[in-house]
């Protein structure tokens, strides 16, 4: 009885916890408000991983993109897959790349304050004397008593480190994912302009004109590309366009000609 009611508290506890998915997420409260979003049919897929940084770039260049994330640290069986898809489709994800890893266990005791009742029976004889004789008398008793009683409960609650990363399907504009250059390949080709390639989408037109990861991407039309937000503003400018980008390949200078595509703009806007 004692663990029954031990372990109904717990559930009751467990049952109030907000979810930590949605607690600890950090990113776009709704990737429906992108103008890249790209609606697909089927549900939310789910990736278990053990390298966030390789699983991420094979999504992006299935055309995903991170949107969002959440780390926390949290008893093992307290988290669920319910609470992961509630978060996704709460930001509007397609998928998800989501890992746990045991960290250590937690042992205690909890007071667990029980209802103590006793009850006693009494019984007895009485004999009573007078002018017109004797008259014998029987009769009998209960009496309860109620109280508590305050017993040590163990407990042991396995705890793991969860993180997770939500991904959007979009319709990518040119198909390339760049970065900032290192002091190295800055030092090598002389320039703190160029960002780096990557990622490059499948299909995309970047994919077509076989721009590859690890590409020195330098200008875009009569534009140089100083940084990876520069890249954004001219993506920007030249949507629409098909224009020459200027890369290097591991010191061998390249020119593609490459579409922009436009957004597929919303009724309104």
């Amino acid at each position: 009885m004692k663990r029954v009611l031990l372990c109904t508290a717990l559930i009751i506890m467990l049952a109030g916890c907000a979810n930590p998915y949605a607690q600890f997420y950090k990113g776009s409260l709704d990737a429906r408000q992108r103008p890249d979003y790209q609606p697909v049919q089927g549900g939310l897929q789910i990736y278990g991983t053990d390298n966030f940084d390789r699983d991420s770039l094979a999504l992006i260049r299935r055309g995903y993109v991170p949107v969002g994330q959440a780390s926390f640290d949290a008893a093992s069986n307290s988290v669920t897959e319910a609470q992961l898809r509630e978060q996704a489709a709460k930001i509007g994800a397609h998928a998800v790349l989501v890992s746990s890893k045991y960290t250590h266990t937690i042992s205690g005791v909890v007071p667990l304050e029980l209802p103590q009742t006793s009850t006693s029976y009494s019984t007895g004889t009485a004999t009573a004397y007078g002018p017109g004789g004797t008259v014998n008398a029987n009769g009998s008793g209960i009496t309860t008593t109620y109280g508590t009683e305050t017993v040590m409960m163990p407990y042991s609650m396995a705890r793991s480190d969860f993180g997770a990363v939500f991904f959007a399907k979009i319709r990518p504009r040119c198909g390339v994912f760049v970065n900032a250059l290192d002091d190295e390949t800055r030092k090598r080709l002389q320039t703190n302009s160029g960002v780096r390639v990557i990622a490059v989408v499948d299909g995309s037109p970047a994919f077509l004109a076989d721009v590859l990861p690890g590409d020195v991407l330098l200008a875009m039309g009569n534009d140089t590309v100083q940084s990876p937000e520069s890249y954004i503003k001219l993506l920007d400018k030249y949507e629409g366009q098909t224009i020459l980008f200027r890369l290097d390949r591991d010191g061998k200078p390249l020119e593609k000609q490459i579409a922009i595509l436009a957004y597929a703009r919303k009724t309104g806007q």
